[in-house]
C-alpha cells in the first residue's frame, strides 16, 4: 500500500509553527507533496534538520523570495524514489519553482503548484501553458508506468467543485478555458480520483478564503487534486479530503493505492 498526501501549505515556515511535524508523524504518509512553500532551502535548513529522522525533503523553491515553490517529502523506511526531478525544463516556469516530480519502480508522481490566473486574468495564458506542459509530460511517462498528477491546480473543474458557481463565472479558477484544460487531462486518460469514489457528492472543497468565516460556513472551492491514469485507478483503495486539518487556507487530500 502506498499512501500519498498533497497540500498547499501557504508557507513552509508558517506551517512548521502550526503543528505540521506532529501532523505528519501521526498520519505518516509515504509521500507528502507540498505546494507554495515560499522558502529557499537555506531559510528552512533548521526546520528540515529537525524532520530528517522522519522524512527526506526535496525542495524546488522559486527564485523570488517568499513566493511559490514546491516540495516532495519521502518517509524514511518507505521505498525511496529512483530519481527526483526538479522543474519541468522551461525557464519561465522553473524560476517560480512550480514543479517537482519523482520516479518510483512502478509509477511517477508529478507535483505542481499551478499558476493563479489573477483577478485581471493577466496570467491565465501562462497558467494554461504550464498545465499543458505538465500534461504533455504525464502522457509521455504514462506509456511506461502509472502516473499521478497532483497539487494545487488552481481551478474548480465543474459547478459541483465550488460553492458559488453562478457568481464566479468570470473569476479565474472557473473560467471556461481554464476548466477546458482539465477536460483535456481527462480526455488524455487521467481520472479525477476523488470523483471516482464520490461522483456526485457536493460540498467537497479544499480551499477557503480567510474572509468572512468562509471555512466555517464551507463556502469553498476544490482546487487540489489527484489525477491518475488507468494503472493507478485500478489499484486505488481510498481518497479523502482532510478538511479538519488546519494550518493553511487549503487542506490536504490523501490517496492510497
Amino acid at each position: 500500500m502506498t499512501h500519498i498526501v498533497t497540500w498547499n501549505i501557504n508557507g513552509l515556515r508558517a506551517v512548521s509553527q502550526k503543528g505540521f511535524a506532529l501532523w505528519f508523524q501521526k498520519l505518516s504518509p509515504d509521500i507528502i507533496a507540498l505546494q507554495e512553500i515560499k522558502a529557499t532551502e537555506d531559510k528552512v535548513r533548521t526546520i528540515l534538520d529537525e524532520w530528517q529522522d522522519y522524512y527526506d525533503v526535496w525542495l524546488n523553491p522559486a527564485i523570488r523570495p517568499g513566493y511559490s515553490g514546491t516540495a516532495l517529502m519521502f518517509k524514511k523506511g518507505s521505498p525511496p524514489p529512483i530519481k527526483v526531478n526538479i522543474g519541468i525544463g522551461i525557464e519561465k516556469f522553473d524560476i517560480e519553482g512550480r514543479f517537482i516530480w519523482a520516479e518510483f519502480e512502478n509509477y511517477y508522481i508529478l507535483n505542481g503548484y499551478f499558476p493563479n490566473g489573477k483577478d485581471d486574468h493577466s496570467r491565465v495564458d501562462y497558467k494554461l501553458e504550464f498545465t499543458r506542459e505538465v500534461l504533455k509530460l504525464a502522457i509521455k511517462l504514462s506509456k511506461t508506468k502509472g502516473v499521478l498528477i497532483t497539487g494545487d491546480l488552481n481551478t474548480a473543474h465543474h459547478e459541483i467543485d465550488l460553492a458559488r458557481p453562478k457568481t464566479n463565472l468570470n473569476s479565474t479558477g472557473f473560467l471556461p478555458h481554464e476548466r477546458a484544460v482539465l477536460d483535456e487531462m481527462v480526455a488524455a486518460g487521467f481520472h479525477d480520483a476523488l470523483r471516482i469514489h464520490y461522483p456526485d457528492k457536493k460540498d467537497l472543497y479544499t480551499w477557503w478564503t480567510y474572509r468572512g468565516g468562509c471555512r466555517e460556513k464551507n463556502i469553498g472551492w476544490r482546487l487540489d487534486y489527484f489525477f491518475i491514469d488507468e494503472k493507478i485507478k485500478s489499484k486505488m483503495t481510498k481518497i479523502n479530503i482532510l478538511h479538519d486539518v488546519m494550518g493553511s487556507d487549503h487542506c490536504p487530500v490523501e490517496i492510497e493505492f
